[in-house]
């Protein structure tokens, strides 16, 4: 019921703030001329961690955390760092693998998994949201993304399937007001809709993600973490990533 009437409110702001976008609209423009762009992470796209015990397969996919922008090589990102914590959590074998692209939405990123032979995997961990806030797709649209995505990845995923939370973009440092806060109430739209796909399914859970936003964690352009914001990022996650492999395995 809580729920339901935050998403009523947030709605509604929502739809009262639209008619501000016109006044915004420069804004956009500008930010997005000169906002410093950064190129994906080189390197392997997978890799592996030594353990003790059943090995752990995790596939990563997503928008441009999951490609790495902000770090020169994948092995210092989000994934990497993800695959460590679980490892030092766990003292379980890793292996991870890694489909990412800068600037895709959920809609490109389901096409993309329709066409590419993944590998099967444990766990797989969707990380998703900023470019489907910023690229204003339509809340119906969203929804029915997330269940498609469900589908393809339960194909291959044998445990289960972990979407994180939609960053809240109101904290980005390269975003002014107000655009920032615009932006920052449909990435909680977004975010809500989210959850209640989860919310549908028995082994696909969301899981709170707050990325640490504050300048020393972010890399030059301000709008992407460093190493040291993903390796955070991982860490905070990771004890409830554990909890829903340790949860399956245990059924």
């Amino acid at each position: 019921m809580i729920a339901s009437l935050k998403f009523l409110v947030l709605r509604t702001s929502w739809l009262l703030s639209l008619p501000f976008f016109i006044l915004i609209l420069p804004q956009a423009l500008y930010v997005k001329k000169n906002t410093l762009r950064l190129p994906e992470a080189k390197g392997p796209r997978n890799g592996s961690i030594n353990g003790d015990g059943k090995p752990l397969r995790i596939l990563h996919v997503g928008e441009s955390t999951v490609a790495g922008v902000g770090v020169t090589q994948l092995e210092n990102g989000f994934t990497a760092h993800l695959a460590a914590s679980i490892n030092q959590l766990s003292n379980r074998p890793v292996t991870w693998q890694v489909f990412g692209v800068n600037g895709i939405r959920l809609n490109e990123l389901l096409m993309r998994l329709q066409q590419l032979p993944l590998e099967e995997c444990d766990i797989a961990v969707v990380t998703m949201g900023v470019n489907d806030t910023t690229k204003l797709t339509s809340l119906k649209k969203w929804r029915q993304q997330i269940h498609l995505t469900v589908k393809r990845l339960s194909s291959i995923s044998q445990g289960p399937i972990i979407f994180t939370q939609v960053p809240f973009m109101e904290k980005f440092p390269a975003l002014p007001a107000p655009l920032k806060y615009l932006l920052g109430l449909r990435a909680q739209l977004l975010d809500m809709e989210l959850q209640q796909a989860c919310s549908q399914y028995d082994d696909v859970h969301y899981v709170l993600s707050a990325p640490n936003i504050e300048p020393q964690f972010m890399a030059l352009d301000g709008y992407h973490p460093s190493e040291h914001g993903y390796q955070e990022w991982a860490q905070s996650i990771s004890p409830s990533i554990l909890d829903r492999i340790l949860d399956h395995d245990g059924k």
